[in-house]
């Protein structure tokens, strides 16, 4: 393309559409470059979020691996309680079942040998007896510890029992 400017008394030769390309090359390529660049800081960020959460999830604070402990060393009481507790009622049924067949005994004789105190002292012994097993089987439920009350007193009337039978 010629620019002819003879009025004014310049002639000059430009060659626009070269110029033009020139331009629309270098601003494409500024614009792939931006591009690539914002496409490269993105990938980056991603990159650093999902290390973020993997740090996350695998990094736990001080604070919560103490909560973990305390959980994981209450449920360990909770179980060593439980068992304390179902050995312990085991103790109580076999110990139930026993004083029962003495207070039987007891009963027996105090009828037969005309000690009719101790024979009812026997049978009070004896529906103690019962009910602590039935406690212990949950069967029936008096009030909290019932089997254990029950069989207490039921030892502690061994006292008046030998005073009469005597």
């Amino acid at each position: 393309m010629k620019v002819n400017l003879k009025k004014v008394g310049i002639e000059a030769e430009a060659d626009v559409e070269k110029l033009i390309e020139k331009g629309m090359d270098n601003h494409e390529k500024d614009w792939q470059e931006k591009h690539n660049a914002k496409k490269e800081i993105l990938e980056i960020k991603h990159k650093h979020k999902l290390e973020e959460q993997r740090a996350k999830n695998n990094i736990k604070s001080s604070d919560e691996i103490e909560l973990e402990k305390a959980k994981i060393k209450l449920e360990q009481e909770k179980i060593n309680y439980e068992r304390a507790e179902n050995k312990s009622k085991r103790t109580i049924k076999i110990v139930s079942i026993i004083m029962f067949f003495i207070y039987g005994l007891f009963c027996i004789t105090g009828f037969k040998d005309s000690h009719i105190i101790s024979a009812i002292i026997s049978l009070i012994q004896i529906v103690l007896v019962i009910i602590s097993f039935f406690s212990v089987t949950n069967l029936i439920s008096l009030f909290k510890n019932d089997y254990k009350i029950c069989l207490i007193v039921s030892f502690m009337l061994i006292i008046p029992w030998l005073i009469f039978a005597v």
